[in-house]
């Protein structure tokens, strides 16, 4: 799914307005008409709405859905905010609809004191529809009042399209009064700013709603900004045959581990294993044997030399492709492996502290092979590259990052960012705060390194990976309290997330 800038957006809207062709007032009904379903999901027959309307278009969608409210029987109060003096064509007729239908359900903001009155009870919903992806400068005055009063009553707010105040494209700053949604209804694309972190605190969730805006027009537009969701993954899916045998599944890899972290090798190889790879070997410290071959059998093991630390490789003649990093450390011995590893033009995928001895030697960077796959967190990151002031600037240096040094850069957060080698991002759709716990990197490790293995391309199993490991996090949460959530528990839910994506 694309993520389009507000601009481009603005231009798919008068696209599809003249080519559909409908007019502007029907498809703000059209969006108003997707949005109600959502809302009626969150309300009891009981509730009571208070909608926040501003007099541009978002405004005018909050006049629509207050309409489609009051004809279900819901209890309706709207709250026009005079912060101009001309509202936009299409909220005076929607004003003018709400005035025939109910005009005792109209209000009006015009100073703080007007604030004071409006009533919230346990059966309270808010709906925002105050400014949408147009807003270009920091709410104040009246207009900020309002935002911190919706804030200060806590309780459960929808925001349409975007939570008023954010931006859609670019970074607020510290101070910007922006309403705290608890979900946001989206029209046909994410916002780019949803997938920013430091945004977090104002959308713990959001649903994208198709408004059938033009599908040729969203097809041809440029974007290296796109959301990855089931349907995009599933036409690069490998399929088994009925005749093959491991050897058609690849031979993996994995270089993990040391004294006292043979936890993450345990971890990455059994996720590795779980996600199709024909074989793997483990390469570990000599002490490490029986911990592996004891917690798994499935697994070949190759013994270092060194009792304590990794510091060689295998024979890599059979080898097709390789994962290093969880728990390796970074002493100089393993340090060697990695510069040795840099000779092989193998698929790889870098994690941990093999990202930290890069971070170490950066010089070493331009030796990656085309297509490695690093999976830093935002501190590993910051250590490969420089300390960022927000995420949008580390996103930004992301995008260099990986175009400089020809690689895939997995950035891990909520939203996890996959950027290519051409500079284009990809948000994945799954996953939840469970997974902010050791080993859960070590498991994307092991899934990664897993479908390199089995013959998918580096871009496609960074992208499969990520979204998998997301999905077995989603599917155990079914049964396992969030705060309780193991990475051992997500590697058994990945037949699930397999199942699913396959479906």
């Amino acid at each position: 799914m694309k993520i389009l800038s507000a601009e481009q957006i603005k231009v798919c809207d008068a696209f599809t307005i003249k080519n559909e062709p409908i007019a502007s007032i029907d498809l703000m009904e059209r969006a108003a008409t997707a949005c109600i379903k959502h809302i009626v999901k969150n309300a009891s027959i009981d509730s009571e709405f208070l909608i926040f309307c501003g007099k541009g278009n978002n405004g005018g969608d909050g006049l629509a859905i207050a309409r489609f409210l009051i004809k279900r029987n819901y209890s309706v109060k709207v709250y026009v905010l005079n912060h101009a003096e001309n509202g936009s064509e299409d909220f005076k007729i929607n004003l003018e609809r709400l005035k025939e239908l109910k005009p005792e359900a109209l209000f009006y903001i015009d100073k703080e004191e007007d604030l004071k009155p409006i009533e919230i009870t346990s059966n309270t919903l808010v709906i925002d529809a105050l400014f949408g992806t147009g807003l270009n400068k920091p709410l104040s005055g009246i207009v900020a009042s309002l935002v911190n009063f919706i804030n200060a009553t806590k309780i459960f707010v929808i925001s349409i399209d975007i939570p008023s105040g954010l931006y859609a494209d670019k970074e607020n700053v510290k101070d910007d009064v922006i309403v705290r949604s608890s979900v946001t209804l989206s029209f046909q694309f994410p916002k780019f700013s949803f997938f920013m972190p430091q945004n977090g605190i104002y959308f713990p969730e959001f649903e994208v709603l198709d408004i059938g805006l033009d599908k040729t027009f969203i097809h041809n537009i440029f974007t290296p900004h796109y959301y990855i969701t089931k349907s995009d993954l599933q036409p690069l899916l490998k399929h088994r045959a009925k005749f093959s045998h491991k050897g058609n599944f690849g031979h993996a890899l994995l270089v993990a581990g040391a004294y006292g972290k043979m936890g993450a090798s345990v971890i990455a190889a059994k996720a590795c294993l779980r996600s199709g790879a024909g074989m793997l070997t483990v390469q570990t410290p000599k002490k490490g044997i029986e911990i592996l071959q004891s917690s798994i059998p499935e697994a070949m093991v190759n013994a270092d030399s060194n009792e304590e630390l990794i510091s060689e490789l295998p024979h890599m003649d059979k080898i097709t492709a390789v994962g290093i990093g969880p728990g390796i450390g970074t002493e100089a011995v393993t340090e060697s492996v990695i510069k040795k590893l840099l000779n092989y033009t193998l698929p790889m995928v870098f994690d941990a502290d093999a990202i930290n001895i890069l971070a170490n030697n950066k010089t070493w960077l331009s030796f990656l092979a085309p297509d490695t796959i690093l999976t830093p967190h935002v501190k590993e990151f910051d250590r490969l590259t420089q300390k960022h002031i927000n995420d949008f600037e580390r996103l930004e240096s992301a995008k260099q990052f990986a175009i400089k040094h020809r690689c895939i850069l997995v950035l891990k957060s909520a939203y996890t960012q996959t950027v290519m080698p051409d500079g284009n991002v990809f948000f994945n759709s799954t996953g939840n705060a469970g997974l902010a716990k050791g080993g859960s990197g070590d498991t994307l490790t092991g899934i990664i390194l897993g479908l390199l293995a089995r013959g998918y391309t580096p871009p496609q199993a960074a992208l499969i990976g990520v979204y998998i490991h997301g999905s077995a996090a989603d599917s155990a949460l079914k049964k396992i309290h969030i705060e309780s959530l193991l990475a051992t528990d997500v590697i058994a839910k990945l037949p699930k997330a397999f199942e699913k994506l396959y479906e």
